[in-house]
């Protein structure tokens, strides 16, 4: 039987500890900090409610009875608080309240201490309590990662799969072309391998895979890579209408992981191709873009993004379409997982509106290898225009 890892945990726990008498706060303080906990005492339930909103206590201890507010109440507003609603509360009573405890399991308490307490009895049931708290964070923070791979795979995986689709599609037709034929089996072939190479690559990954992908930087010639691309959706885009304009780029190489490159452009292709209207242009520019960095521009003239959903562009789940036909096919993942990868690779990647209505998404990379020596399309021009 595989045994989970420890969960991990850099700051010591930190422990809420509410009572209305002093002696007993600085007691509960003295021993829990000498246990490698960090104390936060509270005098009443409102301070309590308070210090627990600025500060999420792993475990809060609490008086049964204090003036005004008392334990219970405290209790049960720390539970209807989703911020704090899985804190594990232990009650602090005394011997005579014993007939109480019934009602404190019911307002949310995991435990309880009589008073006067035993500082060893303490330490023991708070580190028990507290183990089991982090060990439950641990579990919900795997679980919660192994979903977001999982939309984080099939979204990876969607892109190649779609290109098959649709020169399938136009293979079926039997057109006459034989060069074209050709040229669509050998974008089936591409993309298959493509996809091949991506289940491969996360199944290699550990067990304990996070969800962030471990990208391997290298001199990456980004002219081939944007070439490659642009042939990968010549089909996509002439099926829908769209002129796709690539450029002639100069040889250029920047550091990147070449699949993770190849997702990014494909991403922002296909999304350009998607958002843009029948007979439109997609244009791709390639340029110098900040010092020592080189800059790719892909251009649509689509409807844009609305100025109030720009700041939740890059963000998971956010979708650029409002049709229903967008909608339908996107995840709402591809440009959140593009700057993801994006800025692990060291560049970035942003939106401006185009002056006369139109997207464009400009990425930048470090610079490698300017392999034609400098005379090149990408030194000419320092920046890819807009229009």
């Amino acid at each position: 039987m595989k045994h989970l890892p420890a969960p991990l945990q850099l700051k010591p726990p930190v422990i809420l500890a509410v009572d209305d008498q002093e002696p007993n706060i600085r007691l509960v303080g003295t021993v829990l900090s000498g246990a490698g906990y960090d104390v936060i005492p509270a005098l009443n339930g409102k301070q309590a409610l308070a210090r627990s909103a600025a500060r999420t206590p792993d475990l809060v201890l609490l008086d049964m009875r204090m003036p005004g507010m008392d334990g219970f109440e405290v209790a049960e507003k720390l539970r209807a608080n989703p911020a704090t609603a899985k804190v594990p509360v232990i009650f602090l009573t005394a011997a005579s309240e014993r007939e109480s405890l019934v009602r404190a399991f019911s307002s949310g308490a995991v435990d309880y201490i009589v008073k006067p307490f035993v500082a060893e009895e303490l330490t023991a049931r708070v580190r028990a309590h507290v183990g089991l708290k982090l060990a439950r964070d641990h579990l919900e923070r795997v679980a919660r990662e192994r979903e977001e791979i999982i939309a984080l795979v099939a979204h990876d995986l969607k892109n190649p799969f779609s290109s098959i689709r649709f020169s399938t599609q136009l293979l079926r037709r039997a057109m006459p072309d034989t060069e074209r034929a050709q040229k669509l089996i050998a974008s089936i072939a591409q993309s298959a391998e493509r996809g091949l190479q991506q289940i491969k690559r996360y199944l290699d990954k550990r067990e304990d895979v996070e969800l962030r992908r471990q990208l391997s930087l290298s001199p990456v010639r980004l002219d081939q890579a944007l070439s490659q691309a642009c042939e990968r959706f010549a089909v996509q885009a002439e099926s829908r209408g769209t002129t796709l304009l690539c450029p002639d780029p100069p040889a250029i190489s920047v550091m990147a992981d070449r699949e993770a490159l190849a997702q990014v452009l494909d991403n922002l292709i296909s999304n350009a191709i998607k958002h843009s209207p029948e007979n439109a242009q997609v244009e791709i520019l390639i340029g110098d873009g900040s010092t020592g960095n080189a800059r790719v521009a892909v251009l649509d003239r689509g409807p844009g993004v609305d100025k109030t959903r720009q700041q939740q562009l890059f963000r998971r789940f956010a979708r650029l379409g409002d049709q229903p036909a967008q909608t339908a096919e996107s995840t709402g993942l591809g440009l959140a997982l593009a700057k993801q990868d994006v800025e692990q690779m060291g560049g970035t990647l942003w939106y401006e509106d185009r002056p006369e209505g139109g997207a464009a998404f400009m990425l930048e990379l470090a610079v490698a290898e300017r392999i034609d020596g400098g005379a090149s399309r990408a030194s000419a021009e320092p920046e890819p225009e807009l229009d």
